[in-house]
């Protein structure tokens, strides 16, 4: 006969979970407590924020579109290698014409739209591949816009 195991569930010690910097932990309770080196803090989850969309680590080689639009014209090809700055397409939102130009040096992997359609906001629009890997600790950040003069 098979050997019955406990497989309960210790509640305490599963709420205090240690959460390293850029991840993140998913309650499952309708109280919330943080705990702080000073203080501790204790928070009902609304349904809101339950309902809310789950972050995800933004993949820096994805270039989305931020508002709704129309692609007006792509400018490279799918293999074609680009320099940082280069101009890929170019992006119609709110009647102003907006070129989308390299964050890096890379290769053009993969192109998800064409010249013409729209896109809602957030639509992957081109994945570039970085001639460099990004550290997978603390990836490059991009503290300006893409194109304008620094």
């Amino acid at each position: 006969m098979a050997e019955k195991k406990d497989h309960s569930l210790n509640k305490e010690k599963a709420a205090r979970q240690k959460v390293r910097k850029g991840e993140s932990v998913e309650p499952q309770y309708e109280t919330l407590q943080i705990f702080t080196d000073a203080r501790i803090y204790k928070t009902n989850l609304t349904k809101k924020y339950r309902n809310r969309k789950i972050w995800k680590k933004p993949d820096l080689q994805e270039i989305h579109s931020v508002i709704p639009g129309v692609v007006t014209s792509i400018t490279v090809k799918e293999g074609e290698h680009v320099t940082k700055g280069a101009e890929l397409m170019v992006y119609e939102a709110m009647k102003m014409q907006n070129i989308i130009r390299a964050p890096f040096d890379g290769t053009v992997d993969k192109i998800h739209v064409q010249a013409g359609e729209k896109t809602a906001k957030g639509v992957l629009m081109i994945y570039l591949k970085s001639d460099v890997p990004f550290d997978s600790e603390e990836p490059e950040t991009i503290s300006s816009v893409p194109g304008q003069d620094e």
